[in-house]
């Protein structure tokens, strides 16, 4: 074999190789052996399958397995060559030329581009200290106390009115058929939580118990049961009680209640735990709609590097595959019929590919320079609790990740959010304090 490697800018290289018969023959030996070793055919014992045979059977899978085994030697020649080169992503054959006495590969290489971070905190953002008013805390605290209230029965006759528990009974039709799921006894709502469909609690009030009622509601169109997204549906509900929660009265008991496992806990550390929280409420909001964008793209605009082609590619088909799942089948089959239109769907999310790529690199970049990573156990964990928020199975969900090759994805989101959370906190040290 012959092999020469030419670099092509700091993220990109190519490899040029020449096989003569005596490497192609001794590759294919090679590939035969290993496919033998699990192959079953008939009258031959498993792993005992003529060589010849096997290269006769399997010629599919010889070519295919022969030319990435070809690949990685030259790979490993180029390698040798190159100073300490961090690929990155799977090398890919760009090109074969078959001759009669040799064959000629081209095969490209990604590697991870060195960016020259400097000082990356002049460019993250700061922001105003937080803080939380006399009248915000004392509301708060009041509505913790009163989340340990017992609901009671009403003495009187009264109807039912908002902030009231209803105990009730209620069916739901459509089309004057009972809705799967769409009924309940005894059940207890609070009205005016918005528990409900909009519009159904509405329809509750001023009823009294014993009393009955049948209404109509509106589903929202976008309601995830796709049978009830926009259907009137009609609803039939009897009141079988009101109850109320009476304002609870907020002491070192109540503290006790909600802070179970704070030792010595009183209305001073409740009152402490309560405005800590609002003001971690605030900071994740702020970074969550605000500062975590503003930051990505300030890291994006003041580097310069350049980005590995095949990496850019793979997301390029990331992306049109999923921007593909948007259109309807007509446009799918007009566009996999006409190569220029494919062609021109593909670049269309280019710019997009490349931003992202961009931007997975500069992250990686500061989760080096700020000693940051992700374990395996935190990934797990992750997609254990994506799983239990969308009622699914987690073992199932992440048996998925899995084979989807999705764990990187998840890994690298959870490196990103670290990642600008610490660069953040460390800018605005100190600014959560009133």
């Amino acid at each position: 074999m012959q092999a020469s490697t030419k670099m092509i800018n700091s993220a990109n290289a190519t490899i040029h190789a020449v096989f003569d018969k005596a490497s192609i023959a001794r590759a294919e030996d090679a590939v035969a052996r290993d496919i033998a070793k699990d192959a079953k055919l008939d009258g031959f014992r498993k792993g005992k399958t003529p060589t010849a045979l096997i290269k006769a059977r399997f010629r599919e899978k010889m070519t295919s397995d022969v030319r990435s085994l070809l690949a990685r030697e030259a790979l490993d020649e180029a390698v040798s060559k190159l100073n300490n080169p961090q690929l990155i992503g799977m090398p890919v054959i760009a090109a074969l030329n078959e001759k009669e006495d040799a064959l000629e590969m081209d095969v490209k290489l990604s590697l991870r581009p060195a960016i020259e971070l400097g000082d990356y905190m002049r460019l993250v953002p700061t922001h105003e200290p937080f803080s939380v008013s006399e009248q915000e805390l004392n509301e708060t605290l009041q509505r913790a106390a009163d989340s340990t209230a017992v609901a009671a029965d009403i003495a009187d006759d009264r109807p039912l009115a908002k902030e009231d528990i209803a105990v009730f009974d209620f069916d739901g039709f459509l089309d004057g058929k009972p809705i799967e799921k769409a009924s309940g006894r005894d059940y207890e709502l609070q009205i005016g939580s918005n528990v409900f469909v909009p519009g159904f609690e509405d329809r509750m009030i001023g009823l009294k118990k014993g009393e009955k009622r049948a209404f109509n509601v509106t589903f929202p169109a976008d309601y995830p049961a796709q049978e009830l997204s926009g259907a009137d549906v009609r609803f039939e509900v009897a009141l079988k009680g009101i109850k109320v929660k009476k304002s609870v009265e907020i002491t070192d008991e109540i503290a006790q209640k909600l802070l179970p496992n704070i030792e010595g806990a009183d209305v001073a550390k409740l009152r402490g735990a309560v405005e800590r929280s609002l003001l971690n409420d605030q900071k994740r909001k702020l970074y969550d709609e605000k500062l975590r964008a503003e930051l990505l793209g300030l890291l994006s605009e003041n580097y310069a590097f350049d980005l590995p082609e095949s990496i850019v590619e793979q997301e390029i088909d990331h992306l049109a595959t999923s921007k593909a799942r948007d259109i309807s089948e007509e446009e799918l089959r007009a566009l996999s019929g006409d190569e220029k239109r494919l062609k021109e769907f593909r670049e269309s999310v280019r710019k997009e590919a490349e931003e992202r790529v961009k931007v997975t690199l500069i992250i990686d970049a500061l989760a080096k320079a700020e000693n940051i990573s992700v374990n395996d156990q935190e990934v797990a964990q992750a997609i254990y609790y994506e799983a239990l928020k969308t009622g699914q199975n987690p073992k199932e969900m992440f048996e998925y990740y899995k084979k989807n090759s999705l764990i990187a994805v998840v890994r690298m989101s959870l490196t990103e959010d670290r990642v600008l959370t610490t660069l953040l906190e460390k800018k605005n040290g100190g600014r959560e304090a009133k």
